[in-house]
């Protein structure tokens, strides 16, 4: 039996069950493959309150910084069964990414499992992406260079002097560079306070 508890370390097996779903997977998802071949995965750790048996993964920062995107929204591959010896059935196995890189796995229906890592089904596969609407609507406004540096976690609205700015990326001691409405982008600081357009990000 596969033991989820009282461990630290990225098991065997979980490296590569999502080796082989992520190469069952169309080719635009590659990137996923290759980072957990490349040894993204370093750790693991359990008691998520958001995810139900959910199982996150710590990196190997040498790896992490190859195939982080921070533009990405994240996403979740739902719907992929894999084969459970314990309750020899297929069982629903979430993957979960986020700015690019593998964070962890659910099998929200079983807490035990023994997964069989070569029996699995892909045929009823969604992905379902996290939404941040507010970054939808201001992405067209990015400069195409500056979109990779954006966050969609990051972006809200700041009102200041009755004026809202988008808040795009955080600068030192809680100045940020903002965007108006426009696509103008400033580097707001409050010590001093000062709103200053600047040309070039």
């Amino acid at each position: 039996m596969f033991n989820l508890f009282k461990r630290s370390k990225v098991a065997d097996w979980e490296r590569q069950l999502l080796i082989n779903i992520f190469g069952l997977m169309p080719a635009e998802f590659s990137y996923l493959k290759e980072q957990v071949q490349a040894g993204l995965l370093k750790r693991v750790s359990f008691g998520s309150s958001v995810r139900k048996n959910f199982v996150g993964f710590s990196y190997n920062g040498n790896v992490s910084k190859n195939y982080e995107r921070k533009s990405d929204r994240g996403f979740v591959i739902k719907d992929v069964k894999v084969f459970d010896n314990l309750t020899q059935s297929y069982i629903n196995f979430d993957i979960i990414v986020y700015f690019g890189l593998v964070i962890g796995y659910a099998t929200p229906d079983n807490a035990k499992i023994q997964l069989d890592i070569h029996k699995i089904d892909i045929s009823q596969l969604q992905i379902r992406y996290n939404q941040n609407l507010l970054y939808d609507k201001i992405k067209p406004l990015l400069k195409p260079h500056y979109i990779k540096t954006v966050s969609p976690a990051d972006v809200f609205e700041v009102e200041l002097d009755g004026k809202i700015y988008y808040h795009l990326q955080d600068l030192e001691d809680g100045d940020f560079i903002g965007m108006d409405d426009n696509g103008r982008y400033y580097e707001i600081t409050h010590d001093p306070y000062e709103i200053k357009e600047i040309l070039e990000v």
